[in-house]
């Protein structure tokens, strides 16, 4: 075996699917893809694959130092109790990231469950059995001895979980199964992986000769370091992004409230011009009042027209406080538009109201202005009468028992 140097790969699986960058599994696959490239295992099966992040790193070794190993995946890609269950988002995303970067490499799904996959194999079939399945202590103690018979003789066995955090059943098992078998290794970051060699110590003595537990270390602390880093990197993306959103959000506001500013200093100049409509309005009214006390003045008389004039002015006085209802109702919806800057919308539709209101209060002046121009021919009428009047009196005083009888008339 040629001498045994760390390598810094990429993964081209990460394009897919960047969530393998930070994945369970993520810390160990320059130890895998270094396995792959210095043992050069012919046969290996991977025992729970889901998203792919050991197998794509196998493949990557595989296809980029030329080898040509044979590799298996068995997952039913649908989940377990113990990690939840998922759609077919996760085999969609697994067979397009095969077929993308790996479709020349000699690999094969196999979608079913381990105790099924087992029947197809011969016994020491493979060179590398990797079990990352349900990890209770009796799944992984019945994938362990299910899979035993198929591993050749110096075949090796890994075991992700064996040191996780949620203590599995996977860490009781290992501290178990490496007493029973002596030749071993493990990694305690990234969730812990065991490395068995229950059928032989060649290849361990292999890596022994590379001063391979002094590599343990460094496969772990580079594998934090990056982890390390991509996490803060992608804090800092994030971070931008954000940024960049508020950024925007500002702008969209800033736009907003320059429309709103518009909308309400429109708003405004129609609130003044009703204003001016209505102090018209009452300026009118007052003079039809002012007319028709003259009118009472000048004819007592002429109780009939008095009487239908008020009617009139009745119904002008309604007719005002209708006026005023509606101003009422109308400076409400400006109170309501103030406290609703943001419906720019709803502000359109009160502007629109608005004209609507000027339309119906410039009908009403003319109606107004048509009943000052009745009461002044009234009025006109009124004095000629009263002129006609006092020409009669001036003849009466002229004829003066025709005075006497007017005057005996009051008596």
């Amino acid at each position: 075996m040629e001498k045994w140097n760390i390598s810094s790969p990429s993964y081209d699986s990460d394009i897919v699917n960047e969530s393998l960058r930070v994945s369970p599994w993520q810390g160990h696959r320059n130890f895998i893809y270094d396995y792959f490239k210095y043992i050069r295992p012919q046969t290996v099966i991977e025992l729970g694959t889901h998203y792919g992040c050991s197998f794509f790193a196998m493949c990557q070794s595989m296809k980029d130092n030329h080898l040509d190993s044979k590799l298996y995946a068995v997952d039913t890609w649908e989940g377990d109790p113990q990690a939840g269950f998922y759609g077919e988002e996760v085999w969609e995303t697994v067979t397009a990231t095969k077929q993308k970067f790996f479709g020349g490499q000699d690999t094969v799904f196999l979608k079913m469950y381990f105790n099924d996959a087992v029947k197809k194999f011969d016994d020491e079939t493979f060179d590398l059995i990797h079990i990352d399945g349900l990890h209770t202590y009796e799944a992984v103690s019945e994938d362990f001895h299910n899979w035993l018979p198929k591993l050749k003789k110096d075949g090796v066995m890994l075991f992700h979980d064996v040191d996780s955090e949620k203590k599995y059943g996977t860490n009781v098992f290992w501290e178990e199964i490496k007493r029973k078998y002596p030749c071993f290794f493990e990694f305690s970051h990234s969730w812990g992986l065991g490395i068995l060699f229950p059928k032989g110590k060649k290849v361990y003595e292999r890596l022994i000769e590379n001063r391979f537990e002094d590599k343990l270390w460094i496969y772990q602390y580079k594998a934090l370091y990056e982890y390390e880093t991509i996490k803060t990197y992608d804090l800092t993306r994030m971070a931008d992004e954000r940024y960049k959103a508020i950024l925007l959000q500002n702008r969209m506001i800033a736009e907003r409230d320059t429309t709103i500013a518009s909308q309400k200093e429109l708003i405004d100049e129609k609130d003044e011009g009703i204003w001016n409509q209505t102090r018209m309005i009452e300026e009118r009214d007052a003079a039809i009042i002012s007319q028709k006390a003259l009118i009472d003045e000048k004819d007592e008389g002429m109780r009939e027209q008095s009487r239908m004039i008020e009617e009139r002015d009745a119904v002008i006085t309604g007719q005002k406080a209708l006026i005023d209802e509606k101003d009422e109702g109308m400076r409400e919806q400006s109170r309501m538009i103030e406290e609703r800057d943001a419906a720019i919308t709803s502000q359109k539709a009160l502007i629109d109201e608005k004209d609507e209101g000027m339309c119906e209060q410039s009908r009403m002046i003319d109606e107004r202005d048509a009943t000052i121009r009745e009461q002044a021919r009234i009025m006109e009428e009124q004095t000629e009468r009263l002129e006609h009047l006092e020409i009669l009196l001036e003849k009466a005083r002229e004829h003066k028992i025709l005075f006497r009888l007017m005057f005996h008339g009051e008596t």
